[in-house]
């Protein structure tokens, strides 16, 4: 970062960047069903049927055909959407929890309080799913955190920003011979009022940013000189994965598009019925017409074709892709014509059971999100402690928090109650005042709980005095 040759510093930070297999415009095609390949015509060819001219061979007498192309049937169905969002849907449905596993003193709470404050102020809750969402879809990205400036120009507040390539940045983290990551560039175009575009390349170590962007000769050029960024460590926590959340039954999916296309288009052929008929038909009914009769001469017939059983093969076919494709991505099939068969009285043990698998690829989720929330936890901290509420680096260092994660798991609540009265010796567990908070037909659970307790005040003042008497 001590060259003054920009070129260089520019091309020894992003040549260490792996590309990533399959590219980006090649999963964006997957992910977006009308770019799929059943939707394009080179792919899927257009149907090639000969047609009669109603002209006939001067020389032989038979009828003169030409060629007409004819548009297939085209179905295209959004499962790596779907696959995207149930996945992040069942790890992040339930916000993360930073708690300290060390007891803290009050130096240390009032900096936790801070730091939960930053992240509410971020609504990091939101964030994380989309964070999630950007990870499982571009396999990259990267979250910057900043500090907002007062009036004074001092630091008021911390703020962060999701980096990815869908939204224009190019990431290139710089890692040692460690695999640590010792720097991290960032390359954007910035767009003025005037619709002029302009080059930026920004680069962040442990405590500065060096900024450059094109000059007038289109050439990179410092601008200014580095700036303090107010963290001790690199601002900037990065996300990788090799593959999208759909890329292992990728096949499958494609397969299930071009069986329901063939499916749509032999349909479209034996959807209307078709007639085949012997001899001569001398009346036919008209369109529309109920009671239908046709009259023919010399014994002439007619019958209608179809399919004497259903294509039950494609239909086996197609159950069997769909349980592929959750089964090999590891995520629940929770749809509602799958869910409606569970019924109403299956057991918590059950659908523990079932949702295992998924389960399982959620911890293995939580091993790249666990340590990257770990580490945005302690960059948050760190900015919070140098410049917002400065406390002893030694108590900072002794802090040690986590984040927790709780996937989506349903409940059989009954079940769940069942098994609380039971422990407790068929005893209530619940006071008055929690069933009524917990009632869904109150509104107010506050005025109802006061007119509860007047109600019943009143009924007690009434079995007193009716006693006296």
């Amino acid at each position: 970062m001590q060259s003054k040759d920009v070129s260089t510093i520019v091309t020894l930070l992003t040549s260490q960047k792996r590309t990533f297999v399959p590219s980006l415009e090649q999963t964006e095609r997957e992910y977006n069903p009308y770019q799929h390949k059943v939707m394009d015509p080179q792919l899927r060819k257009k149907k090639k049927i000969k047609i009669k001219t109603g002209n006939t061979d001067s020389l032989t007498g038979l009828p003169i055909y030409k060629t007409k192309y004819v548009d297939r049937c085209r179905t295209c169905i959004p499962a790596q959407q779907v696959l995207l969002d149930r996945s992040v849907g069942f790890l992040f449905s339930n916000e993360v929890i930073y708690s300290a596993k060390n007891d803290c003193n009050e130096q240390q709470s009032k900096l936790f309080d801070a730091v939960m404050d930053v992240f509410n102020d971020n609504k990091i809750a939101y964030f994380d799913r989309k964070l999630a969402r950007t990870l499982g879809r571009e396999r990259e990205c990267a979250e910057l955190w900043y500090f907002e400036l007062d009036s004074a120009g001092k630091p008021s507040k911390i703020r962060n920003k999701l980096l990815s390539p869908l939204r224009g940045d190019q990431l290139y983290p710089h890692f040692n011979q460690y695999d640590k990551m010792d720097g991290f560039a960032r390359a954007y175009t910035v767009t003025d009022e005037l619709g002029l575009t302009e080059r930026h390349f920004d680069v962040y170590t442990e405590t500065l940013v060096y900024q450059y962007k094109d000059t007038t000769n289109s050439m990179m050029q410092l601008v200014g000189a580095p700036k303090k960024h107010g963290f001790t460590k690199i601002p900037v926590i990065y996300y990788r994965q090799e593959e999208t959340v759909w890329n292992r039954v990728q096949p499958c999916i494609e397969r299930i598009e071009e069986l329901m296309s063939n499916w749509g288009d032999t349909n479209d052929y034996f959807g209307s019925p078709s007639y085949f008929v012997s001899g001569e038909i001398s009346g036919f009914a008209d369109k529309g017409e109920q009671g239908r009769v046709y009259t023919g001469k010399n014994g002439a017939s007619m019958s209608v074709l179809s399919w004497d059983s259903s294509p039950e093969s494609i239909r086996m076919e197609l159950a069997n892709l769909f349980n592929i494709v959750f089964a090999y991505s590891q995520i629940p099939d929770i749809s509602f014509e799958t869910m409606k068969t569970l019924g109403g009285n299956t057991s918590g043990v059950a659908i523990q059971l079932m949702f295992t698998d998924p389960h399982m690829k959620a911890q293995m989720q939580i091993e790249t999100y666990g340590e990257m929330f770990t580490r945005r936890y302690n960059l948050v901290q760190n900015g919070v402690a140098a410049a917002l509420m400065p406390i002893p680096d030694r108590l900072v260092s002794q802090m040690k928090v986590e984040p927790q994660f709780t996937p989506y798991m349903p409940k059989n609540l009954t079940e769940q109650i069942q098994l609380i009265n039971a422990s407790n010796g068929g005893k209530a567990s619940l006071s008055q005042e929690d069933s009524v908070n917990l009632n869904p037909l109150v509104r107010n659970p506050k005025e109802t709980w006061k007119k509860l307790q007047e109600e019943q005040q009143a009924l007690l003042m009434q079995n007193a005095f009716g006693s006296a008497l």
